[in-house]
């Protein structure tokens, strides 16, 4: 068995491991913006809190388990970004992509100032008032990238989560409590950040004994400047390399068969045309025909689902993952999912069962979706 046919390399498995490192890394921000927002109420609030939300992870197996998180989740999405056969993706895609791409470069010189150089060197006390200081009085435009930080982890990992949830029935529930979550935690967590940097600027122009150890702490950072400033750039080079090894890899699989053309015959007599290898859904949405596909076209939804036809024979076989969503949504004989479905052959005729204006509930309830009048465009509104 090949390494790229081996159960590692299949997207469900990669799924899997995105999900439960991603959830990890949320825990660690849940528990990370929480302690920011008591930055309302004191400095000395934050550190009380410190030991209950922050060691834990500083622990040799929390640190091993977030370290682990972040490699794995990070080089999952480099994989995920290599395997990309076309650009043709929705907003949310998008988003997804470039917020995760620019995490590693806003988050590298927090990451060494109050995790790394602590493990280097003992005697230096990482606590809330040197970072806020740090941040505030020290270098005031790294607390405007922390800023922008928090909104890019903090906007990635809800958008996720919400998309992993949003398909489940427990959300109808699960939603009320999550969605005000969603909003309130980071806009606490930064009110905490600003106010916490107002009060650490203060307490070092009126406390000399606060400022004598700050200072000595920042001294001791200052010292290993030219240290740290070669980690940060030997991470993000590597980092790079990595980034422009899956565009190219990417770049490559969208340009390999650039000279060939398959087609796709939809209902309605529209059709569709793209390259050897792409799903069914991708070549829709380049196309530019309407195609509904609630999660993106991860084979969750269901609701890109479309009858076969003509030439079955032309599509790629039926996935483990394509054929449980399948059995989900009760799909028939001679049915497939436009997302799973590559078209290898010259050409298929499908009929799309669901309209293109198919939301959440197409996914929860499919048996609602069901009928034939179910896939009837949308009607337009008359001026």
């Amino acid at each position: 068995m090949s390494a790229l046919s081996s159960p590692w390399w299949q997207p469900s498995l990669q799924r899997r491991l995105r999900l439960i490192t991603g959830l990890i890394l949320l825990v660690f921000v849940v528990m990370h913006l929480g302690n920011l927002a008591l930055g309302l109420a004191s400095i000395e609030t934050m550190e009380r809190a410190r030991p209950y939300l922050q060691l834990p992870w500083r622990s040799p197996v929390g640190l091993a388990l977030l370290s682990v998180a972040a490699l794995v989740h990070g080089g999952l999405g480099l994989v995920a970004i290599a395997g990309r056969r076309s650009l043709t993706m929705s907003r949310t895609d998008w988003l997804q992509l470039v917020l995760g791409l620019i995490t590693t470069p806003l988050l590298v010189q927090h990451i060494l100032f109050a995790q790394v150089f602590g493990l280097l060197d003992v005697e230096f006390k990482p606590d809330y008032g040197l970072v806020l200081a740090a941040y505030w009085h020290f270098t005031p435009a790294n607390a405007l990238l922390q800023v922008l930080a928090v909104v890019a982890v903090w906007v990635h990992g809800v958008v996720g989560l919400y998309a992993w949830l949003v398909l489940k029935p427990v959300w109808r529930r699960l939603g009320l409590i999550l969605t005000p979550l969603f909003f309130v935690l980071p806009v606490a967590a930064l009110l905490g950040f600003v106010q916490g940097g107002k009060e650490a600027i203060a307490r070092l122009a009126t406390e000399p004994e606060w400022q004598e150890i700050i200072t000595a702490n920042m001294t001791r950072f200052i010292a290993a400047k030219a240290r740290m400033d070669t980690l940060r750039n030997e991470t993000l080079l590597i980092y790079g390399v990595l980034v422009l090894i899956a565009v190219a890899v990417m770049a490559r699989r969208i340009l390999r068969h650039r000279g060939r053309t398959v087609t796709v015959h939809y209902d309605g007599d529209a059709v569709g045309q793209g390259r050897p290898g792409l799903s069914l859904l991708e070549i829709s949405l380049a196309s530019g025909i309407p195609h509904a596909h609630v999660c993106g076209g991860r084979g969750r939804c269901g609701t890109c689902l479309v009858a076969v036809e003509e030439g079955a024979a032309n599509l790629s076989p039926v996935g483990g993952e394509e054929r449980a969503t399948l059995q989900r949504v009760h799909a028939g004989e001679g049915q497939r999912l436009a997302c799973q479905a590559h078209l290898i052959g010259h050409a298929v005729t499908v009929t799309r069962l669901r309209p293109a204006y198919a939301d959440v509930t197409a996914a929860r309830d499919p048996g609602d979706w069901g009928s034939p009048e179910a896939a009837v465009p949308a009607p337009q509104a008359t001026p």
